[in-house]
């Protein structure tokens, strides 16, 4: 018996070995199609919002059982390569349930937002934040209820940066993004520019949160997400500074097809990230990505490495591999 199992072991780890994807990887859970405009997403608790323009709106998002939302939908079997027809259902996986529509109308001063796919929205508890007309560079607060605006929370003076279409929040910074790649920040004032992401093959620059202190950044097109860092790394001997690309996470998608667009992405229901596509919200997260931004969560096996023995699902970690893949300043 000791000897079996000493096989099964290692036959486990040579054949979960070769059916890993990628060391940094995560996945495709869901897709939602509204209103029809899906652009522009972001969350606040397990409510997701996304829109253009004037017009927000919002579904909520439930799962049967929390503890299993990282589950994918899939599980890669031995003689399977990960995303094809070929998958084995994971019985683990935990339906979406989207649920509660409801639909906002900004309104008042500055009259006109940026459009779909060229704006962005940070949402808190009480309120929807967002920039004006395409060149803008200033944030306006709007009523989470009403849509009615309640002034500005960043004014600047400065004419950069311009073409403005990610926002998003934390650290006590505003954090603003151009398609060019350029991101920037402010702390009610003037922006300052803080770095420029790798082409990630994705066309233009499309998608930046700021999550668990870092800044998370996706192109257009593009399976990838990077996980940017200011100054001290923990992941790296010895501590470099200054902004770094710490990790490029990216994911192969469940449901076939090519890669779907990034209009916008936003953070936080089931602690994974939202993308707008344009016609749907799609949700994204799990394997090694969700230890960077839920660094408390125990990691559960990576599903690319899992194996059919007999009539058992048989399950080893991924290997973990942390790197600084480059450097901007």
């Amino acid at each position: 018996m000791k000897k079996l199992l000493i096989v099964m072991t290692a036959l486990m780890f040579v054949m979960g070995f070769a059916f890993t994807a990628s060391a940094d990887s995560y996945y495709e859970f869901s897709a939602y199609s509204g209103s029809g405009s899906e652009y522009d997403v972001d969350c606040y608790g397990n409510t997701i919002y996304y829109g253009g323009g004037t017009s927000v709106y919002s579904i909520d998002v439930t799962v049967p059982d929390s503890t299993k939302k990282d589950e994918p939908r899939m599980l890669v079997g031995p003689d399977t390569i990960y995303g094809t027809a070929d998958d084995l259902t994971n019985p683990n996986y935990q339906t979406r349930t989207f649920s509660n529509p409801q639909a906002i109308t900004l309104s008042g001063s500055p009259g006109t937002l940026n459009g779909a796919s060229v704006g962005e929205m940070y949402i808190d508890a009480t309120s929807i934040y967002t920039t004006g007309g395409y060149d803008s560079n200033q944030v306006y607060k709007f009523h989470k209820t009403t849509g009615v605006c309640q002034g500005q929370v960043v004014t600047t003076s400065n004419a950069t940066p311009p073409s403005a279409s990610f926002l998003s929040y934390g650290g006590g910074k505003w954090w603003m993004g151009q398609e060019n790649r350029e991101i920037w920040s402010s702390t009610g004032g003037n922006w300052t520019y803080e770095f420029t992401f790798a082409n990630m093959a994705g066309g233009h620059g499309d998608g930046m949160e700021y999550v668990n202190g870092h800044v998370f950044v996706s192109d257009m097109t593009s399976n990838f997400i990077a996980q940017w860092s200011e100054g001290d790394n923990p992941d790296t001997v010895p501590v470099e500074t200054g902004w770094n690309e710490w990790n490029r996470f990216d994911y192969i998608e469940e449901s076939g097809g090519s890669s779907k667009l990034v209009e916008g992405m936003g953070f936080g229901a089931l602690n994974h990230f939202w993308a707008g596509s344009g016609s749907y919200v799609y949700e994204l997260g799990g394997g090694k990505i969700q230890e960077h931004v839920d660094p408390e969560e125990t990691p559960v096996p990576e599903p690319t490495t899992m194996l059919l023995l007999g009539s058992g699902l048989l399950g080893l970690a991924g290997l973990s591999r942390k790197k600084k893949i480059s450097k901007k300043s």
